[in-house]
């Protein structure tokens, strides 16, 4: 039973003060009515669960209608990246209500995940079929108890995300399976080329669940493909938390084969140490390729993770990408850090200009540690030594 209060605009209906208040039986039933309609639409009642084939069949069929290729697209079309993301959130409902049919091993979920995922696929592969087949849905399932990481991918667009069972949880007899983390955002922007992979990492003392999403995307003209590495660790301490560990975004080259400066090390994600290679962009590139690339390294050995090192392909030349792009800025103690003297540096944010291209590069070697620069169609010129196990600016001049 429900009591209804009478509330200011029924307490209107009184005749008057000192009168008693007053409803006919039909202003009753009106009342009641309206308080047994608002009960029924209470936002508290159990949602229908999800179903793959009412549920996903109509998102891959209205996925159909377009190009599995977003450079044919107008690229203000939002639809359907809306679709893909529709698609991605409706198959994580599935997949968690599938993981939580009854309580089981993380083994025993993580088999109900993947059959689920399974069915998309096919039902992908039917409906997409005139698609590329790697533009169709697809999935990648990472085990790292007690967390478990699922990749999902359709047309370009692409997005992981992360299950556990916070320690709040585990001791209850109908502990759930949660979605605690996710990555995932569509673009308006035309991606052809784009793709995530996932790769375990070490977990350090404290055992908890790491793990490396490689994110690359290349745009309709091609040339360089953008790289992001996002490293995040699972605690399931409490009520659980997923931390970024490790975040680093730059570029990557297609290949070296046209390149007078070849990129530097290998993605290495195995073992206490990871390394992580990647290219950006600066004033000296001649280009569509990054001239400067670097490779990172870090410890994953402790329960923080640290940084080692950062080693250059052309550690000669970052002293003069660095000091022309703070120059722009008018920076002048950042570069003078890249500087030998006060006068070299107080001369490059004095005369840089907010334009610079570089063109193209003659570096020529004038002794040992010591080389004279010069940029074709450009005015300006450096003379770069390596002093104390570092390339500094010793002289830039205007011709």
């Amino acid at each position: 039973m429900f009591q209804v209060r009478p509330s200011r605009a029924m307490l209107k209906l009184a005749d008057g003060p000192g009168m008693a208040f007053r409803l006919t039986a039909v202003k009753v039933l009106a009342l009641i009515t309206i308080a047994l309609s608002a009960a029924v639409q209470c936002p508290c009642a159990p949602q229908q669960p999800k179903d793959v084939e009412r549920d996903i069949r109509p998102l891959l069929t209205k996925l159909a209608k377009f190009s599995e290729d977003p450079c044919q697209e107008n690229p203000t079309d939002e639809v359907p990246d809306k679709i893909a993301s529709d698609l991605f959130y409706t198959t994580t409902d599935i997949v968690l209500q599938e993981m939580n049919t009854s309580p089981a091993s993380q083994e025993i979920a993580r088999r109900r995940a993947e059959e689920a995922l399974k069915r998309i696929e096919r039902m992908s592969a039917e409906i997409n079929a005139a698609w590329p087949e790697q533009n169709r849905f697809h999935f990648q399932v990472l085990n790292l108890p007690p967390a478990l990481i699922i990749k999902m991918e359709a047309r370009t667009l692409g997005g992981f995300f992360v299950f556990g069972i916070p320690e709040e949880d585990s001791g209850k007899p109908n502990r759930l399976w949660h979605e605690v983390d996710s990555d995932y955002e569509f673009s308006n922007d035309a991606v052809p080329e784009t793709s995530l992979d996932l790769y375990a990492l070490h977990r350090g003392p404290s055992g908890k669940a790491r793990f490396l999403a490689e994110v690359t995307g290349g745009g309709c003209a091609g040339f360089n493909i953008g790289v992001t590495y996002d490293a995040r660790e699972w605690d399931p301490t409490g009520y659980g938390h997923v931390k970024q560990i490790i975040d680093q975004s730059g570029s990557l080259r297609m290949s070296d084969e046209d390149s007078e400066f070849p990129s530097i090390g290998k993605l290495q994600t195995r073992g206490p140490a990871i390394t992580l290679p990647y290219c950006w962009f600066s004033a000296i590139d001649t280009w569509h390729h990054a001239t400067l690339c670097a490779v990172d390294t870090y410890d994953l050995s402790g329960n923080q993770v640290k940084f080692l090192s950062r080693e250059y392909n052309r550690p000669d030349l970052l002293p003069i990408a660095t000091t022309i792009e703070y120059a722009q800025k008018r920076d002048y103690p950042a570069v003078r850090a890249y500087c030998a003297s006060d006068d070299v540096a107080h001369s490059l944010v004095r005369d840089i200009p907010p334009f610079f291209f570089a063109m193209d590069l003659q570096v020529t070697r004038t002794g040992e540690g010591k080389e004279h620069v010069e940029m074709a169609e450009s005015k300006y010129r450096f003379d770069v030594e390596k002093r104390g196990g570092r390339w500094l600016v010793v002289a830039f001049s205007e011709q």
